[in-house]
């Protein structure tokens, strides 16, 4: 081990070695970055829907918006949900049914009604909590509430990857 040892002593890297490698690996680092933000398609698409002025959503009351699989709640609290309903787990889009007694519990106000999974039974709350069938509320996107065309205080929804309404 020590006849290895002095055989390397003698062992110099060349001067350039270096700074050369420092080159090629931050060459490397900005090619990457340049052909992942030029090229590469994260398929990513982000949106704002105009779900209506901020005084047409009431407290306790569900807002449908069947075109962009979306509805908007008004919670006991005064603030504002939206709540996706396209179910991950399972691929289909739930249903809001307002007269559904197994909600009462869940629901604010011992209110009816739930959102309903068509393809794996799975319900949740008036706000999106799971009640039974799923352990995972729904998704519940960002609003924003900002000024409309119109001028009034309306509330925009972020919807991500979700089709355009029309």
């Amino acid at each position: 081990m020590a006849a290895r040892l002095d055989s390397l002593r003698g062992f110099r890297l060349p001067p350039w070695l270096g700074p050369t490698a420092l080159i090629v690996v931050s060459a490397a680092g900005i090619f990457a970055a340049l052909w992942g933000g030029l090229f590469a398609d994260p398929g990513i698409t982000v949106r704002y829907f105009d779900a209506g002025a901020v005084n047409t959503f009431a407290i306790r009351q569900v807002n449908a918006f069947p075109e962009v699989d979306l509805y908007v709640v008004g919670l006991d609290n005064g603030k504002i949900r939206a709540i996706d309903m396209r179910v991950e787990a399972s691929g289909c889009v739930a249903s809001w049914l307002p007269e559904d007694w197994r909600g009462r519990a869940a629901n604010p106000g011992r209110l009816p009604g739930v959102y309903e999974d068509p393809c794996s039974g799975a319900i949740w709350s008036m706000e999106g909590n799971a009640i039974s069938g799923s352990e995972l509320p729904l998704r519940t996107p960002h609003i924003e509430p900002r000024q409309g065309t119109d001028g009034k205080q309306h509330i925009f929804v972020e919807l991500i990857n979700q089709p355009k309404a029309g």
